[in-house]
């Protein structure tokens, strides 16, 4: 469930994805319906890789592949050859280079790359031990900062919706839900990737953007690679002045009733699809405070501390005084508070960035009653779970329980938008 991590808006031609092709394309093709052919074997699309920053900060990795390993320094254009069935350890060297099992390599940057497509399992040293394993398909770019390991996984377009799917997912989820979820979930990764190719990466791992953790081999990490074979190439566009756009597509837990517009966070936003206001009672199914919640009560103190940390500008706030809500939309959702502290500061800002600095899990949507009684945020009658732009994953898995398609089910959620077939 992506959150506000990139800045929104955005909405570039569809046809400006050759841009970011290694081939030239044909003209887009728009779709009334997902794609009907049968599940095959996987096949590489024809973008540049997707660049997921999949670890951040870390002290020091380890790596392995059963086919071997691949290693290519930035300072030496030779590759290293590791076999296969041992873990490697890479960590920063006491000159901020690279060190590969104990031995300093020049440079401080290399792509790790396996044999005969296999997966690359990576685990991470945190708090004293190693993780459990993730498994990554393409190849893994290490470059270190400051003695800590920055890693970039450079993965298949579509490789890489599966695994956003097998994780964004639940697993008990009807087919047509996970096809949808890998409709919106690949016209997100598109959209970033538009004007990023100078950066860096195009998105992070996290809730931030979309969940990604590499491959899954279960049963729900199946599914989801169907899902997304199923659906290959297709991504939602709105039609403005004669071109299909691609959009930016939201999605949260569960809207609660009703989603929220977009427009709020700019211009750009306001356009058809994400203008909000679609009613949903299919959420309802959602178990759990999903769909309903409250009344939660949080020390005023908490939320003057996860204000400084989150808010550079709120550094000088101090003991809050009062919470109040300044603009609503027309369904009556919060859209923008002001906290005011005894000293007569106030800040107006977002209602949803207020409810991400005091925490997602807290404050689980901004649809409900904010104030303040004693020395306690009091929130009561809470509506759904997230941010409420867009997709509603609930209402998505419940219209899929009624026999709606993927196809139909993503129009529900961007009213006026189109299914188009980019690859």
């Amino acid at each position: 469930m992506f959150g506000f991590g990139q800045t929104p808006g955005r909405m570039l031609h569809a046809a400006a994805i050759v841009s970011i092709t290694l081939i030239a394309q044909p003209s887009c093709r728009r779709t009334t319906t997902a794609p009907q052919h049968p599940v095959v074997a996987y096949k590489p699309d024809p973008l540049r890789d997707v660049r997921v920053l999949i670890v951040s900060d870390a002290p020091r990795v380890r790596l392995r592949a059963d086919a071997g390993l691949h290693i290519v320094c930035d300072e030496d254009e030779s590759a290293h050859e590791l076999p296969g069935d041992d873990w490697y350890v890479v960590e920063p060297s006491k000159n901020s280079a690279l060190r590969v099992v104990g031995q300093e390599w020049s440079g401080i940057e290399c792509t790790v790359s396996a044999d005969a497509e296999s997966p690359i399992s990576l685990s991470v040293f945190r708090k004293g031990d190693w993780a459990l394993p993730d498994q990554y398909p393409g190849s893994i770019r290490i470059t270190v900062d400051a003695r800590r390991l920055d890693l970039i996984n450079l993965v298949d377009a579509e490789r890489y919706v599966a695994g956003v799917v097998a994780r964004e997912i639940w697993p008990t989820f009807d087919t047509e839900a996970y096809r949808a979820q890998a409709i919106v979930a690949r016209s997100f990764v598109l959209y970033e990737m538009m004007d990023r190719n100078h950066a860096r990466y195009d998105v992070a791992s996290t809730q931030g953007a979309q969940v990604y953790r590499g491959l899954r081999f279960d049963e729900t990490g199946r599914r989801a690679a169907q899902a997304a074979d199923y659906t290959r190439g297709v991504v939602v566009t709105a039609e403005q002045s004669g071109e299909e756009r691609l959009v930016c597509t939201y999605y949260s837990a569960a809207c609660g009733g009703m989603s929220q517009s977009a427009a709020i966070f700019g211009e750009a936003n306001d356009i058809e699809p994400l203008r909000g206001g679609v009613g949903c009672d299919h959420c309802k199914i959602a178990p759990g405070k999903s769909y309903r919640w409250g009344p939660v009560r949080m020390k005023l103190s908490q939320v003057r501390s996860r204000l400084k940390a989150r808010f550079s500008t709120m550094r000088s706030l101090r003991r809050i005084d009062s919470i109040d809500v300044t603009d609503r939309t027309p369904s009556g959702r919060p859209v923008r508070v002001r906290v005011t502290d005894t000293s007569g500061q106030s800040w107006e800002l977002l209602a949803e960035r207020f409810r991400l600095a005091i925490g997602g899990s807290t404050m689980r949507s901004t649809d409900c009653s904010i104030g303040v009684k004693g020395d306690h945020l009091v929130l009561k009658r809470g509506r759904g779970f997230g941010h409420g732009l867009g997709l509603c994953q609930w209402g998505m898995e419940g219209l899929a329980r009624s026999g709606q398609p993927a196809g139909a089910i993503v129009r529900y959620y961007f009213p006026g938008a189109n299914l188009t077939r980019v690859y």
